[in-house]
């Protein structure tokens, strides 16, 4: 599990999990921000950060992340809670690229409170990822 840790993969990736954002209040342990987290990466691998909460996109984008993968929303989960959590978060679902960094939220499989989903459909997501060229 990768919390506030990064580890090259085979093929010269970087994989950067992040300590959840709520882990301070629940856990009273402060999460490292990106700069102390992505210090000794090479500006030039590819990197791909997982954070389970979609907030403070442009932080990821300016250091430059590759892929950053969340969940945390379900995407209301309940309709029409879709609608609060579309409020609250820049992508609430699905993708967005903001930049060159690109994003993708999972409503993931399993429920939060009631075993029940009435506003979105569980998913697991199969993502093809080809590198080239320079940042």
């Amino acid at each position: 599990m990768l919390r506030d840790t990064c580890v090259e993969i085979e093929g010269g990736v970087v994989i950067a999990g992040r300590e959840d954002r709520s882990s301070r209040q629940f856990g009273g342990k402060q999460r490292k921000s990106l700069d102390v987290l992505l210090a000794g990466v090479d500006p030039h691998t590819p990197l791909i950060l997982m954070d389970h909460q979609p907030f403070d996109l442009q932080e990821a984008a300016a250091h430059g992340v590759d892929l950053q993968l969340s969940g945390h929303t379900h995407h209301g989960q309940l309709w029409p809670f879709n609608y609060i959590t579309s409020a609250i978060y820049e992508v609430s679902w699905g993708y967005l690229l903001k930049g060159s960094t690109h994003f993708y939220v999972s409503s993931g499989v399993g429920t939060w409170g009631p075993p029940v989903r009435t506003g979105n459909r569980p998913e697991i997501v199969e993502i093809t990822m080809t590198f080239g060229g320079s940042k």
